[in-house]
């Protein structure tokens, strides 16, 4: 008789005589797939930030960009709600990587757009950390989409490190900019 089931009817395999599998209560975990950053931008929603923007203007002119690019409706909406996420932990990182995102309703896929900030911007929230570039999305607020809402910004803040924001500082336009990022998720 097993210490933990001292009664054997109630063991795990008693109900069927079998063992159970962990797989048969469970769904499984299907795995996201992988999020190419070069795939959800095109060369209308990045640009450069001119000498002098502050980060909420310029997270204001990324949301009427992309709003305008991918169609989307009440850009007052889109930047109501990532203001609203802004006001929480900051979303600029030690490496110059500012990511304001939020997850909306009315968003089916992952949309995003691209700001590079060559000359750096103070972060509001935290003015030893200067932003260099800036990635703006939305995912949608269905729960199915979380995961690769995780995966995005995992593999967004994986990629942007100092080095590549550096070339990408450098990029003479957005085409160039483009590359460099395709250039860098394929190695």
């Amino acid at each position: 008789m097993s210490p933990f089931f001292p009664d054997k009817k109630n063991s795990p395999s008693a109900a069927s005589g079998n063992p159970e599998k962990l797989s048969d209560k469970v769904p499984a975990l299907v795995k996201p797939k992988k999020v190419r950053i070069s795939k959800i931008l095109t060369e209308d929603v990045v640009l450069t930030a001119s000498p002098g923007v502050g980060k909420n203007e310029l997270i204001e002119l990324l949301v009427g960009r992309l709003c305008e690019s991918k169609g989307l409706k009440d850009p007052q909406l889109f930047l109501a709600k990532v203001m609203e996420r802004e006001q929480g932990i900051s979303t600029t990182l030690d490496t110059g990587l500012s990511l304001p995102h939020a997850r909306m309703d009315s968003v089916k896929n992952i949309v995003a757009a691209l700001a590079l900030v060559p000359q750096g911007i103070a972060d509001p929230k935290q003015s030893d950390l200067t932003i260099k570039l800036m990635f703006l999305f939305f995912s949608s607020s269905r729960s199915d989409m979380l995961p690769l809402h995780l995966q995005l910004l995992r593999g967004v803040s994986s990629l942007f490190q100092p080095a590549v924001i550096e070339q990408l500082s450098a990029a003479a336009d957005p085409a160039a900019a483009l590359e460099i990022i395709r250039k860098v998720e394929t190695h």
